[in-house]
């Protein structure tokens, strides 16, 4: 039995800081917007990197304008349309040490060998733990895993409807120039390809948290749709991140979470193959 309409898994994975201009001129991503539907008329909500990732999952910015949520969110989030439908979820995110932490940041990365340690872990980047609703919920809490696990999920074709990976400070390009990220990337693409995961009508949504370079001001990013249900090629229409999540909504016939995504287009019917 199928789970949505077009995919019955999608992966969202969220990369940081960089403009559509400056990601398409990377010969890393180059190569995977070939491979997929890429938006270049697709923007960002806000700056800094927390309100991008609160729409991406709940329809809202929740009117925050900075990183660090001073309390827990008492709104939904697509969590709660995703388990009113029966459908399962996850997020995945680097070096997060587990238990439901909420401390703000974690781990030890080093960018030169001689270097002070950096924090590889970013609470903001894993947008699931600033709600309520997570938080205060184990059985919810403890869908809130290291990113070991995902390739363990993706090999074994055991993938949730619904997959939100949260690269770290170093390969989401927080912390490291933009080829650093987009070669790890590529590799985690790659990875994915081949696995049980991805064969079982599953996409991969990738984009950027905010616009960074000449993309600052207009804060344009890319956006690449990867499976085998797409059409490939370039698209125009204007998009936001609302747009993806009423894209995973629309397919799953989940209701909206907020304003954002129930005003907002889908992705546009065009780029599907059924």
């Amino acid at each position: 039995m199928r789970a949505g309409r077009h995919f019955d898994h999608v992966v969202v994975v969220v990369m940081e800081n960089e403009g559509a201009q400056q990601a398409l001129a990377d010969p890393n991503v180059a190569a995977l917007v070939k491979q997929g539907a890429w938006f270049n008329n697709y923007h960002a909500l806000s700056h800094p990197s927390q309100p991008n990732y609160l729409a991406l999952i709940a329809g809202s910015t929740f009117g925050i304008d900075h990183d660090h949520t001073p309390a827990p969110i008492r709104e939904p989030s697509i969590v709660e349309r995703l388990e009113a439908k029966g459908l399962t979820w996850k997020a995945y995110a680097e070096d997060y040490p587990g238990g439901c932490y909420l401390g703000s940041a974690a781990g030890k990365g080093y960018l030169t060998p001689k270097a002070t340690p950096t924090e590889l872990y970013a609470r903001k980047h894993v947008p699931f733990l600033a709600f309520a609703a997570i938080q205060g919920n184990p059985r919810r809490c403890s869908r809130v895993v290291n990113a070991r696990e995902f390739m363990l999920d993706a090999r074994a074709g055991a993938l949730p409807n619904y997959a939100f990976y949260s690269p770290n400070m170093f390969n989401d390009g927080h912390d490291t120039p933009l080829e650093t990220s987009t070669i790890w990337l590529r590799k985690f693409v790659d990875s994915l390809r081949g696995t049980a995961g991805m064969r079982k009508r599953t996409l991969l949504m990738i984009t950027w948290d905010e616009g960074g370079g000449d993309d600052l001001r207009s804060n344009r990013v890319l956006a690449i749709v990867l499976g085998n249900g797409i059409v490939p090629g370039r698209y125009s229409e204007r998009l936001t991140h609302y747009s993806l999540l009423r894209t995973i909504e629309d397919n799953f016939g989940l209701q909206p979470v907020a304003d954002g995504d129930a005003n907002a287009d889908p992705l546009p019917p065009k780029i599907w193959r059924d």
